[in-house]
């Protein structure tokens, strides 16, 4: 999948994300594997109705996350592209109006991020080269948006939408569900994976920790590679 720059582009989106199943164990979430996939699926087809981008899944070469990430760049631009758009596989939300803003936003800027609530980012998006933004960022912290957001100066910036990284962040989603506050597909996939225990009565002490999931989950896609926290 985009093994060499096209001849009408040099803009792409570059899948930096583990395979779906790879993903829910890494993350302790095994039955929100579907969910994974889901977010693989709409990148892709979100790419394919924006003219002129292609879709980059490229393997990871290097040490740390750092380090992968900055190799990831490195090897897209050696392809040809110049405007690069990297995305993980772990926000259901991210979609087509999303990957068009952050491009429109390229056209203007240098840098554009695209915040998670956790203090992360979800998308970052370079024009030029990326090594003095990347070198020495601490990864998966909860700083990263900020530090990126100072060293880039002026960075276009998308609204924050939610990555899946932890049960709570699960939890969240099904809630939103709950409320029909997502698009109807996720909404759909949520449905199958359980309902959300009740907003704890706070006159009755902390609810226990626990999220009830039923064992149905929609088929997985096939696999599809690797983005920062």
């Amino acid at each position: 999948m985009g093994a060499v720059c096209s001849e009408t582009s040099h803009r792409c989106v570059l899948l930096f994300a583990l395979p779906a199943r790879q993903e829910a164990r890494a993350k302790r979430l095994s039955r929100a594997e579907a969910l994974f996939d889901y977010s693989r699926r709409r990148i892709a087809a979100a790419v394919a109705e924006l003219p002129g981008v292609d879709l980059l899944v490229l393997p990871q070469r290097g040490g740390g996350f750092g380090e992968r990430l900055e190799n990831a760049f490195s090897d897209a631009r050696a392809l040809g592209y110049g405007e690069i758009v990297v995305v993980p596989g772990d926000v259901p939300r991210l979609g087509a109006r999303e990957l068009a803003r952050a491009f429109a936003l390229l056209a203007e800027r240098p840098v554009v991020l695209g915040p998670s609530p956790d203090g992360g980012v979800y998308l970052l998006g370079c024009a030029v080269d990326p090594g003095p933004l990347l070198a020495g960022v601490r990864w998966r912290g909860t700083t990263v948006f900020a530090e990126l957001a100072r060293r880039a100066g002026t960075p276009g910036v998308l609204e924050v939408l939610e990555d899946l990284d932890r049960p709570a962040d699960l939890l969240h989603l099904l809630r939103l569900a709950r409320a029909r506050s997502l698009q109807p597909d996720l909404e759909r996939l949520l449905a199958g994976l359980g309902t959300p225990p009740p907003t704890p009565d706070p006159s009755r002490g902390p609810a226990p920790r626990r999220l009830f999931l039923s064992s149905r989950l929609l088929t997985r896609g096939p696999p599809a590679p690797p983005f920062p926290r």
